[in-house]
């Protein structure tokens, strides 16, 4: 699937709908600001954001046709296929159709999202480090900490044998060597980000 056209690229013109919140973030796997309406989809959007198996995705890609015309949440790409994840509300059809444009749609609950919710805390905290250093991050500085993590470390570690000037390009740099799959950190999936976050080469 590498090199797949991307079959959404931007998400269906929607009004935010009444009393809703309005979640906005810099998505850096888009390269755009992405538009959220509630906390369920702000962290949907997060788990897929960390998640480095995912190489394209976009918020309400498309919606059912019918009387609902109900915009489905995400469409996400994977190496292995494509699929449409519809998070389960009040007024979600019953049962949930199971295809849409020759697509999976996977129905997301709230369980599942609450599975999930110190990984989404975590890449919460840590997303906003790396948006914070997008740019500013020289690949000499993304090889020192790849040479650096060669067994498991602590994150503190790290950051203080390589900064020599903001501590923050460092973190910046662990965090998206994260994102992207380069390093692994295990513990982020059932425990809180600390200094003591231990980093591991990837497998």
């Amino acid at each position: 699937m590498k090199g797949s056209t991307t079959r959404y690229t931007v998400p269906l013109s929607s009004r935010r709908p009444p009393g809703a919140r309005l979640l906005e973030a810099f998505s850096p796997k888009l390269s755009r600001r992405v538009r959220l309406f509630d906390q369920a989809s702000f962290n949907l959007w997060i788990s897929l954001e960390a998640d480095a198996k995912v190489v394209a995705l976009c918020e309400r890609p498309t919606s059912f046709a019918g009387d609902t015309g109900r915009l489905i949440d995400f469409w996400v790409r994977r190496d292995d296929g494509e699929e449409l994840l519809l998070l389960e509300r009040s007024d979600t059809p019953d049962p949930a159709p199971q295809r849409h444009d020759g697509l999976a749609v996977r129905l997301v609950t709230a369980a599942d999202l609450a599975a999930q919710s110190t990984w989404i805390d975590n890449w919460h905290r840590m997303l906003t480090a790396i948006v914070a250093t997008r740019g500013l991050l020289p690949k000499s500085l993304k090889d020192a900490v790849l040479r650096r993590v060669r067994e498991p470390v602590a994150l503190s570690l790290v950051e203080h044998e390589l900064s020599t000037g903001d501590p923050s390009l460092v973190r910046g740099a662990i965090f998206d060597l994260l994102r992207t799959g380069q390093l692994c950190a295990p513990t982020l999936q059932c425990q809180p980000l600390t200094l003591h976050t231990l980093l591991e080469p990837a497998p």
